[in-house]
């Protein structure tokens, strides 16, 4: 296996580069985020390329006897089951030779958002409108596009738990529309001309 090519650097990369291009490959085909047999050992690969090439020592053996020498460099080792001591069933970051601040990252950030249902009104859903709501004490001004859907989520970045050096995650407003269960003399009168318009046209949107 050619670590270099497993990585997507040149054999000059630099140091920063190889641990960049490692960073986005594990949160790539982390087994957890993308699933499946081919995710797992793709993930298996990157990490055994870095773990070599981040390494000095390590990285000037492989450059000089390649696949054969870095042989003993060690890596994962898998079981049944999965991987073993490291692995995603009570992994120890010591383990991943530097996946420590990946899974922080990876967990923080999935831990640290926060997603909360907001109800609206079919008047809300048809019109549009502008709403505010109070989200571990922040202000939030949400602006709801006429014809908004019920399911449809809108994303707040930075707006969520506070995690890894202060850092916050993100917030996820879904709508929902509910139907009013009681109306008045007026509201009724408004749903039955409504009903009537509805009646007149192919679809309630007129087409």
């Amino acid at each position: 296996m050619d670590f270099y090519k497993t990585l997507g650097v040149e054999k000059s990369a630099s140091s920063d580069e190889i641990k960049k291009a490692y960073r986005k490959l594990a949160l790539k085909h982390h087994p957890d985020k993308a699933g499946g047999v081919e995710s797992e050992k793709k993930f298996k690969e990157v990490n055994e390329a870095y773990r070599t090439l981040s390494d000095p020592q390590k990285r000037t053996q492989y450059d000089q006897f390649g696949s054969a020498g870095a042989q003993g460099f060690g890596g994962f080792s898998q079981g049944q089951g999965g991987f073993q001591e490291g692995g995603f069933g009570g992994f120890s970051s010591a383990g991943f030779g530097g996946l420590g601040d990946i899974f922080e990252d990876f967990f923080g950030q999935a831990f640290s958002s926060v997603s909360a249902e907001i109800e609206i009104s079919p008047a809300q859903a048809v019109l549009g409108d502008k709403v505010r709501i109070n989200v571990g004490g922040e202000n939030i001004e949400l602006e709801i596009p006429a014809g908004a859907q019920s399911g449809t989520t809108f994303r707040f970045p930075g707006k969520g738990r506070a995690y890894k050096g202060g850092k916050k995650g993100d917030l996820n407003l879904t709508l929902k529309i509910v139907m009013p269960r009681r109306v008045n003399k007026e509201q009724r009168e408004i749903w039955e001309k409504l009903k009537e318009a509805e009646n007149r046209k192919s679809s309630w949107w007129g087409k």
